[in-house]
């Protein structure tokens, strides 16, 4: 008796474990970017005001790249697609001022680039920890094409003006959105490449434009056009319950992944490519 006991008791504990084993895994959610936007936008890169011969040597290196292929290999790479804005203009309209900020690289045989390290694709740690991204590919190039090295040096977002107008960098060259406030604080290349500030939700929530952000809370990043772009919507930005900043994309990402923000503003280009690169 007992060891038929102990027998139903085995074939019981394997049924067990073949249910649970056959139990189906919770559905990972899915996350989208809506239709609806805030604003199209342009990046450029960002130098200090006065600096017109450096702005002047690596737009010229731009320029080349385009015309002879090297910028849409690069595209290409990242992205799938030349995403070169080719025919584009200087923000501004800039006098041919002689001044030493070429020279002063060429001196130090390095352009330092100051950047958001948590900036996929343009700027980002791979798993080894190293920086690498399409801006990463697009300076490299251009410091060759110089004759000096490009030093990565990542700083704050949210003083980057400030970080280059002490001299700590030469130029800032991460996927930055070109605004008013900021050619007015800095010299810029002419944009190279197109950009939107879009939201992101969980599939299925019931925020499916920016009228329907009433009482939500958003998460952006600090010192970011997206935060410019939310405030410069100011029926949106009225409606929105909360706006929580973060240091980076990829940390607001994680607190949308974790339900502790309900929707997500950011630049398109960083979004779309976290979206489609999750493991």
């Amino acid at each position: 008796m007992k060891k038929l006991t102990l027998l139903l008791t085995m074939v019981a504990m394997m049924f067990a474990m073949v249910a649970c084993t056959q139990q189906a895994e919770p559905e990972q959610t899915t996350y989208v970017v809506l239709d609806d936007y805030f604003a199209a936008e342009e990046y450029g890169i960002g130098m200090r005001r006065g600096d017109y011969t450096l702005n002047a040597e690596i737009q010229k290196h731009l320029d080349d790249m385009i015309a002879d292929g090297t910028f849409a290999t690069i595209s290409e790479k990242w992205f799938g697609e030349d995403v070169a804005l080719a025919d584009a203009e200087f923000p501004e309209a800039y006098e041919a001022e002689e001044d030493d900020s070429l020279q002063l690289v060429l001196d130090k045989g390095e352009l330092v680039m100051g950047l958001d390290d948590h900036f996929p694709p343009m700027g980002f740690r791979d798993e080894n920890s190293e920086i690498v991204g399409f801006d990463i590919d697009l300076a490299k190039e251009v410091a060759t094409r110089m004759g000096v090295e490009l030093v990565l040096t990542p700083i704050d977002w949210d003083t980057k003006e400030m970080t280059l107008d002490r001299g700590d960098i030469d130029v800032i060259w991460n996927g930055m959105t070109i605004t008013e406030a900021r050619v007015e604080a800095m010299y810029f290349s002419k944009p190279y490449i197109a950009n939107k500030q879009v939201i992101v939700v969980a599939e299925g929530s019931d925020i499916v434009d920016r009228a329907t952000l009433e009482g939500k809370i958003v998460g952006l990043q600090r010192g970011s056009s997206a935060l410019d772009a939310v405030n410069k919507d100011e029926a949106t930005a009225a409606l929105i319950g909360e706006i929580v900043e973060f240091d980076n994309n990829v940390t607001a990402y994680m607190d949308l992944q974790a339900g502790r923000i309900d929707a997500l503003v950011g630049d398109e280009i960083a979004l779309r490519y976290m979206l489609q690169n999750e493991e």
